[in-house]
């Protein structure tokens, strides 16, 4: 509506103007090199000079669309050539992530054509050649990529996986750092300098990466303190070992303060400690572990600083040391161990059947069942033992040797990847390779079917010792029942 408002006003404007002219017709004369112009008219003079300016306007753009009419036709061209060339890119993606290797390739060739930037082409040729197992033509364009700031990253990516899918860690490595170079908050960059530099032996680097990891919230702070804690205590076991005491030492102190549950932590931090003769540091860090992760080597290693104990003095040491934790089921088979090696007896079955009690009590409430409680290998054998030595019962002894065979698996390292157990912790799983996987607890299998199995035939809980009598587990075979129970 303002529109034809306003066209209409500009109308009614020209028309005054004629209107106003023809009313004031006037005369006009005009005299130029040797001739006299005589206009009687004014308002003639304007519609020829109107006229005038029309053609001429009229010919500028005429002869400005001839002079322009082939780089139109050049640009135009251009555009559809691109038009085209993306959507061969968009194409080429597409088929990359379908799988399908033949027409990825096609699409690169094409958009390599198409597109004047090699940029954009050389990572989906790349790829395409990755798809077609062609790793010598893949690592070309990424090195070529390198070239360019735009794509630099890219390439030291797909540099890096290639490096890494053929076993070159060293060469991983140095590619991740100068991606960290570039991209310093990267989750990926951080996550792959922390794995490389451990896998190479640059503990120094693998701990610094970490740090950074947490800063920038690429990994939960928890999880980055408790594996600086194991890098840390890696970095202390190879000095002990190397009879670097002052450094181990120090190392061992920085794992325990970050991973007080850390039990190897513990462990070497009393032994180094012992060994630059800070007896005190040593039972006060034992002292303390206990209540926070009850372990049998703990207890071990807390008598072994008192090597002039009688036998009978190690069960009264060690009685006060579990106190904290009496009830915990280590704190009874342990006490249950150095009694029968004092010739206890007593004190031995009755933390043996404490131990049992527990174990019974676990099956009768499975809904909150401590799972370390449940009666295991440790405790039939230890019964045996006892029945053995105190009264020379074999048949007794032969009976829970029987029952420790049938037994559920006592508490070990258990890989957290693949479900391995280890009889001894370390850095890396040693079935899967997997870092700071090893976490001391029952056998995923336990929690999942020993509990399911009593709670479903409660009449094979009748009397006692049978009553705490675990079934059957896989004939005694359980690292094949604990790896299919971790994939569940």
């Amino acid at each position: 509506m303002i529109r034809a408002l306003l066209l209409f006003l500009k109308i009614a404007i020209v028309v005054g103007i004629f209107v106003w002219f023809a009313q004031n017709p006037g005369q006009f004369s005009m005299q130029w090199m040797g001739y006299q112009v005589d206009f009687n008219n004014a308002a003639f003079l304007v519609v020829v000079v109107f006229l005038a300016i029309v053609i001429s306007v009229v010919g500028y753009l005429i002869w400005r669309f001839i002079l322009n009419a082939p780089g139109g036709f050049g640009a135009a061209r251009r555009e559809r050539r691109r038009r085209k060339g993306y959507q061969a890119l968009t194409q080429g993606m597409v088929a990359v992530a379908a799988g399908e290797s033949e027409l990825a390739n096609k699409l690169s060739r094409k958009a390599d054509a198409l597109l004047e930037e090699p940029p954009l082409t050389m990572l989906l040729s790349a790829q395409a050649a990755q798809l077609n197992g062609d790793d010598t033509a893949a690592r070309r364009y990424f090195e070529a990529m390198l070239e360019n700031e735009e794509t630099r990253f890219f390439g030291l990516r797909g540099l890096l996986m290639q490096a890494q899918r053929s076993g070159d860690a060293q060469a991983a490595l140095e590619y991740t750092r100068k991606a960290h170079a570039m991209k310093p908050k990267s989750e990926w960059v951080l996550t792959n300098l922390f794995e490389l530099s451990e896998e190479t032996g640059d503990l120094e680097s693998a701990e610094q990466a970490l740090r950074q990891a947490a800063k920038y919230k690429a990994m939960p702070e928890a999880e980055a303190t408790r594996k600086r804690a194991v890098i840390q205590l890696t970095r202390a076991r190879a000095a002990h070992q190397a009879g670097e005491i002052q450094n181990a030492l120090t190392w061992a102190r920085d794992a325990h303060s970050l991973a007080p549950d850390l039990v190897p932590a513990t462990l070497l931090l009393a032994r180094a400690a012992m060994d630059a003769n800070r007896r005190r540091e040593a039972v006060k860090n034992l002292e303390r572990a206990w209540p926070v992760s009850p372990h049998p080597d703990l207890a071990r290693a807390y008598l072994e600083l008192w090597p002039e104990d009688t036998e009978v003095q190690r069960v009264s040491r060690l009685e006060k040391y579990v106190a904290a934790r009496a009830d915990h089921i280590e704190s009874r088979l342990i006490v249950a161990e150095i009694s029968l090696d004092a010739r206890l007896w007593g004190e031995a079955r009755a933390k043996l059947n404490q131990a049992m009690e527990a174990a019974s009590s676990s099956l009768e409430h499975p809904e909150s069942a401590d799972i370390s409680a449940l009666p295991g290998r440790r405790l039939c054998r230890l019964m045996a033992r006892l029945e053995q030595e105190e009264h020379g019962d074999g048949d007794a002894a032969r009976q829970w040797l029987q029952r420790a065979s049938e037994a559920a698996p006592d508490t070990a390292w258990v890989c957290n990847s693949c479900g391995a157990v280890a009889t001894q912790w370390d850095p890396h799983c040693g079935a899967c390779a997997t870092f700071d996987s090893l976490r001391w607890q029952n056998p995923p299998h336990v929690e999942a079917t020993y509990l399911a199995l009593e709670h479903d035939a409660p009449e094979a809980t009748g009397g006692a010792p049978d009553a705490v009598l675990p079934p059957p587990a896989n004939d005694g075979k359980s690292v094949p029942v604990i790896a299919g129970a971790v994939q569940r």
